[in-house]
């Protein structure tokens, strides 16, 4: 009789191992705070259009999970004044105050419009620091979330680009987007390869 016992327990031993690697994988976790001017625009609504195509292409990317939280009415985040401030005031802001403590919690502000002129006085429909956790993103253009996302993961402006499908698109995190060119709604290889290595590590270690 323990023989069969030793053997059953050495298989689920065996398989405990085996499986380790995976059951240790974290989910990458999203929490997308709306702004409060928002209020008549769906959860469904914003993940349906703005979250969903960036989710396939992540899918594409890489296996591991991603987890979408939804927060709303959250004094002083989802009611910071950014039409009055510069955008990088608006990000520094929302920074200190969603403040994710690991690399694969990332936080992003959702507003209506864009956030004003950045420094260089270009309009801006979006900031991130490269591998930083947090970013804000108007709804104003829909690559937006995806192109800041992909700066939360270490992608750059520098490795985006132009692809034609025969039409141009512009890849996410292609820089000074030109409404005249469509979304590709996916990363270049590049950045895909970068986006795949960052998680590998942010989640795995």
């Amino acid at each position: 009789m323990a023989r069969p016992f030793l053997a059953s327990l050495l298989f689920c031993m065996t398989i405990a191992l085996q499986a380790s690697p995976t059951w240790a994988a974290r989910s990458l976790v999203v929490t997308i705070f709306p702004h409060d001017e928002l209020a008549n625009v769906s959860d469904e609504s914003i993940h349906k259009d703005y979250v969903q195509p960036w989710l396939e292409e992540m899918r594409k990317i890489s296996n591991h999970s991603i987890e979408i939280i939804f927060k709303r009415d959250v004094a002083g985040i989802t009611d910071i004044p950014y039409e009055q401030m510069s955008p990088e005031e608006t990000v520094n802001i929302f920074a200190k105050a969603a403040h994710p403590q690991f690399r694969w919690q990332k936080a992003i502000l959702l507003a209506r419009n864009p956030f004003g002129l950045n420094s260089e006085r270009i309009e801006t429909f979006g900031l991130a620091m490269i591998g930083h956790p947090y970013a804000i993103a108007s709804l104003a253009a829909y690559s937006t979330l995806g192109h800041e996302q992909g700066h939360t993961m270490n992608a750059t402006h520098e490795a985006a680009e132009l692809r034609y499908t025969p039409w141009p698109c512009e890849s996410y995190v292609y820089p000074n987007r030109n409404p005249l060119r469509s979304n590709c709604y996916r990363y270049s290889d590049q950045n895909r390869a970068t986006i795949s290595n960052y998680l590998d590590k942010a989640l795995r270690n």
